[in-house]
């Protein structure tokens, strides 16, 4: 579903990462047979800069993920329904797509992509829904959501790379930083090491941090997290009927991990969407 819900969630981030709203409340994109895209989306998409700061490069393994690839054949099958609309003569159908946030975005781009022409309708005078961005009267950048995607994400990065805007995503360490409850005023953060990959790199995070935990805190833990490190994937499937903290009282793990970390960063999303 997470999947599904991204490869939804991502033309929309095409008009909000560069701060610049698109003045549209309805507008239609067909593709062609000489044009294969559904780019009068993207046409909008182009007039927004690129970033001329400097930029992190993309890490090469997202694209030699599986699920990189299986969101690139996802998005071949729109083109091969395209073909066959074309070879059996069929115009395709018209359809109304009503909200014109990350999903309706996503939506009327591969509607169109797969031979139909979709007509999106927004209400509101700039396209974007929660992750909308727009310049003021006064000229400032005013943005209303989480403008975050992380490599995990196969299906907005193929479609950032279909949309031709790569560019325009800016890499930021792999860094978790949090307030210290003992410590007013104070933050620390867990520093997750470049071109290690998970869980590895998070084990690293949790052993190099000796602001918030303590060594007891961190043997206490390796019960829970050791498993993860040599068993892998089945053995984080093995545990999906628990809950966090089910999990965490399971293995032993000290209450103040999830009171002080776990628990912030579950609420860190909902008060930026909020």
């Amino acid at each position: 579903m997470m999947n599904n819900l991204l490869l939804l969630s991502i033309a929309l981030l095409c008009v909000g990462l560069s701060g610049k709203g698109t003045q549209t409340q309805a507008f239609s994109s067909r593709r062609t047979t000489t044009h294969r895209s559904s780019y009068q989306i993207q046409h909008q998409l182009t007039t927004l800069h690129s970033s001329s700061t400097t930029r992190r490069p993309t890490p090469s393994r997202i694209r030699e993920t599986k699920n990189f690839k299986d969101a690139q054949k996802l998005s071949q099958k729109f083109l091969n329904d395209f073909d066959l609309l074309t070879e059996n003569g069929d115009k395709g159908k018209r359809i109304a797509i009503f909200g014109g946030g990350l999903s309706g975005l996503a939506c009327a781009k591969y509607l169109s992509d797969a031979g139909h022409t979709p007509t999106l309708y927004e209400a509101r005078p700039i396209l974007g829904g929660k992750v909308a961005a727009w310049q003021d009267e006064d000229g400032d950048y005013i943005e209303t959501g989480l403008h975050i995607f992380f490599g995990a994400y196969p299906n907005i990065h193929n479609l950032f790379e279909e949309l031709r805007i790569t560019d325009r995503l800016q890499w930021a360490p792999h860094r978790m930083t949090f307030a210290m409850q003992e410590l007013p005023g104070e933050f620390t953060s867990f520093e997750f090491p470049a071109g290690v990959p998970a869980p590895f790199n998070m084990a690293a995070a949790i052993l190099g941090n000796t602001k918030m935990l303590t060594l007891e805190e961190k043997i206490k833990m390796v019960p829970g997290l050791l498993p993860m490190l040599l068993e892998g994937q089945s053995f984080i499937d093995a545990q999906d009927e628990l809950s966090v903290l089910e999990f965490m009282i399971k293995y032993g793990m000290p209450d103040r991990i999830n009171e002080e970390i776990f628990v912030s960063a579950a609420c860190f999303p909902l008060l930026l969407l909020s």
